[in-house]
């Protein structure tokens, strides 16, 4: 394991980029904290490859600089020691097997051990395929082994750009979770951009959101979660139309939406604890409660804002 400072996995302060007449990134600052799966939010166009692409240091900034685990970006290379990136699609030599390709990647970084090697594509779910042509390997197995080639030199940071990008929902769900996976096995901090709401949601303990270069709100997502008025929230009752007679009556509900199979209802995050208690005493059998594109209500807020 590579012995790193107890400090932020990766800190921006005043990032700003323009291509011509575009402004892709506008005094951008963030902080990722270590250990976390950082979620880098927004829409297309907003820029988001262009930040990882100078933290990369495929391009450089206008102004501004960041920190990789205390190391800053005046120091030049060094400051990426710490680091991994996968930007775009995983690329290979398609007629090479995949333990031929990580061999390849390891003699150019320094880190060709066999063992080394095995035990990535075994956490990967590639093992057992190691010795086969990648040209016979899906998409999803792609994106896997360029995440096992990413993870070759024991980074502290991986840095991921939209690795979902053109996965169909199987092979998408394989990649949440193996970067859950090698969040928790692996010790890294995962910094991972996307435009993708609900996979943000699902896998992220922290995000920020960016639109037109310029960065809108960021924090642990509980917190973000917590300090918002209204979420949307679907009531699975025995008893439905007794129980909407109950929230028409109910100063904690601002809207209600009977669906097919459920209600749906508006409510202030914090009040929803009240709410089932409520229900329980008024005798209501509530099966299951669950919030609905809570990260999608905020995002759209903001952008209202913008």
């Amino acid at each position: 394991m590579n012995d790193v400072p107890n400090t932020a996995a990766l800190s921006c302060s005043g990032i700003s980029k323009r291509f011509k007449t575009i402004q892709a990134l506008d005094d951008v600052s963030l902080h990722v904290p270590v250990g976390s799966i950082f979620g880098f939010l927004g829409p297309n166009g907003a820029g988001k490859s262009t930040l990882i692409r100078v933290i990369a240091g495929l391009i450089s900034a206008d102004s501004g600089e960041f920190d990789i685990f205390g190391l800053s970006s005046r120091s030049g290379h060094k400051v990426r020691k710490h680091m991994s990136t996968l930007v775009d699609r995983a690329d290979f030599y398609k007629n090479l097997s995949a333990f031929q390709n990580m061999k390849i990647l390891g003699r150019l970084t320094g880190h060709a051990q066999d063992d080394r090697i095995d035990d990535l594509l075994q956490l990967l779910g590639l093992y057992e395929r190691r010795f086969d042509q990648v040209k016979t390997f899906s998409q999803g197995m792609k994106q896997r082994l360029g995440l096992a080639q990413a993870l070759l030199p024991e980074p502290k940071l991986l840095v991921l750009d939209e690795p979902t990008t053109g996965l169909d929902p199987q092979g998408m769900h394989e990649i949440r979770d193996f970067i859950l996976k090698i969040a928790d096995e692996q010790n890294v901090t995962i910094f991972l951009s996307s435009h993708l709401l609900h996979e943000v949601e699902l896998i992220c303990s922290d995000i920020a959101l960016i639109f037109n270069g310029k960065l809108a709100a960021q924090g642990p997502m509980q917190s973000i979660f917590n300090a918002m008025e209204e979420v949307t929230v679907e009531l699975e009752v025995q008893d439905a139309p007794a129980t909407i007679k109950f929230l028409e009556q109910s100063e904690l509900v601002s809207e209600i939406t009977p669906l097919a199979n459920a209600i749906g209802i508006s409510i202030n995050y914090t009040n929803i604890p009240e709410l089932i208690k409520a229900m329980s005493a008024q005798g209501i059998n509530l099966f299951s409660i669950s919030q609905r594109n809570r990260l999608e209500n905020y995002f759209l807020s903001l952008m209202e804002n913008k």
